[in-house]
């Protein structure tokens, strides 16, 4: 998987653009083709995918230990203090993933995050995933590491398997 510019990859899957601008972050796109891709991964195929993780722009990855629903990949921009994270929910060895979960991290205050954002974000993403999905959009903070995060986290499950 690699990260370029502000595309993230998994092999040749494109996932997710975060954009730098709060009108631009009203645009986050997230690929039907590659949402497919990931929920047809298992446990072992998710873990070996998220090992591969870089970022060419020199963000900094960190690879959670192995979790029993999955490793979660992430990268940060230590000069920018943006991050942006990967979480699969994979209930078993077998199955696929129940949820993927991807958190876009923001220095905290950078974005007023409104019902409208989140409504426009969540319409445009239910555009783009069809109705094979269910998307969620939440915003909240991570208090740790300090100064902490603010968060958009793009919450998506399967309608029907």
């Amino acid at each position: 998987m690699r990260l370029f510019g502000s595309i993230i990859t998994f092999s040749p899957i494109v996932v997710l653009t975060i954009m730098p601008s709060l009108a631009e972050c009203q645009e986050l796109v997230i690929n039907k083709h590659d949402v497919d891709k990931i929920f047809g991964l298992n446990l072992a195929e998710w873990n070996a995918q998220a090992k591969q993780f870089q970022h060419p722009l020199g963000w900094e990855v960190r690879i959670s230990p192995p979790l029993d629903t999955g490793i979660i990949a992430a990268a940060f921009d230590p000069k920018s203090g943006m991050g942006l994270s990967l979480q699969p929910l994979i209930r078993d060895g077998k199955s696929p993933p129940d949820m993927l979960i991807v958190s876009n991290l923001f220095p905290p205050g950078m974005f007023r995050f409104s019902d409208q954002m989140k409504g426009e974000m969540e319409a445009a993403t239910k555009a783009d995933l069809g109705p094979a999905y269910s998307v969620h959009i939440s915003f909240g903070r991570t208090p740790s590491p300090a100064p902490g995060f603010d968060n958009i986290d793009i919450i998506i499950t399967q309608t029907r398997r």
